[in-house]
């Protein structure tokens, strides 16, 4: 694969702030996104079982919706339930290294899961394993939580965390706004909550300039031509943001090329793209709770 760079990419004009929620079929859709993006992908086999994952957090936010709140015995019971819901599923090293988390008291799960919310984990545990389920527990513990909450009561600013549950970005997701522009909402690595931030801004540090948009193409494709007049013609539905003030990058997912794009489907299927971006120096603004690597 080779890596385009564009580095024209214009602004669209301001709107108004807004924060979105993520709905009940929020799991179900990512479920079935990344069913569709596993078909002929070299990473078949990990995007449907994250399909598989999504389908079990559905169920999990299907029955759980009214009791869930945010403590360890919740987490502990969400748990229990992907582990039912997954069944032969989950891999054997998962289920074990799952059992072993279940076994901890309420106060080491709740340190683990803490620690979690804020990207961090060691990759070396013997619990490793499970992170990703525990990830997927955390998920769906926001996404109820959050739609509890009166969204009137919620401050939605150009913000790099979550305004509504202070998780990190996973990826951005650009739609077709009211005057026709693209308009661009971050997407919460947890409770899946999307909030407005200004088209080309990093998110981690607010530079306006020295951004680049990388997407991947065949090695034998020619670079497209920047169209001021369509600046989004040629642009893919998976791209990084690239910022060379911070370092820092961000996936941007686009719904102007694809309508059934997923922040979280659509960047674990763009892994190499973050893996080309990590050799230039770039590093995840966030993080992918389906996607826990190993740590430098």
């Amino acid at each position: 694969m080779t890596l385009f760079v564009d580095t024209a990419a214009p602004a669209a004009p301001a709107v108004t702030p807004a924060l979105r929620l993520a709905g009940m079929t929020v799991f179900s859709r990512r479920a079935e996104r990344l069913t569709t993006l596993a078909a002929d992908h070299p990473m078949r086999d990990f995007l449907l079982f994250c399909a598989a994952l999504a389908r079990a957090q559905h169920a999990c936010l299907a029955t759980r919706v009214e009791h869930a709140v945010a403590d360890s015995a919740s987490l502990r019971q969400l748990l229990t339930l992907l582990q039912r819901h997954l069944d032969v599923e989950l891999p054997p090293d998962s289920h074990s290294a799952l059992l072993c988390l279940l076994a901890l008291d309420d106060a080491a799960l709740q340190t683990l899961a803490d620690t979690l919310r804020h990207g961090q984990y060691d990759a070396h545990s013997p619990l490793a394993a499970a992170w990703p389920l525990l990830g997927a527990a955390l998920q769906v513990q926001a996404t109820i939580v959050v739609r509890q909450q009166d969204i009137a009561a919620l401050a939605a600013g150009e913000t790099a965390c979550c305004p509504a549950c202070g998780g990190l970005p996973v990826a951005s997701v650009l739609r077709r706004g009211d005057s026709g522009h693209a308009v661009r909402h971050v997407c919460c690595s947890l409770c899946a909550s999307e909030w407005h931030v200004s088209r080309v801004k990093c998110v981690a540090c607010s530079n306006t300039r020295q951004l680049q948009y990388r997407s991947l193409a065949s090695r034998d494709a020619a670079a497209p031509q920047p169209d001021r007049k369509q600046p989004h013609a040629h642009r893919g539905t998976q791209e990084l943001e690239c910022c060379d003030s911070c370092h820092g990058a961000l996936k941007v997912v686009s719904r102007l090329q694809d309508a059934n794009a997923d922040a979280f489907a659509d960047d674990v299927a763009s892994l190499a793209l973050d893996l080309l971006a990590g050799d230039a120096g770039y590093g995840r603004i966030g993080f992918n709770p389906y996607f826990l690597p190993a740590q430098d």
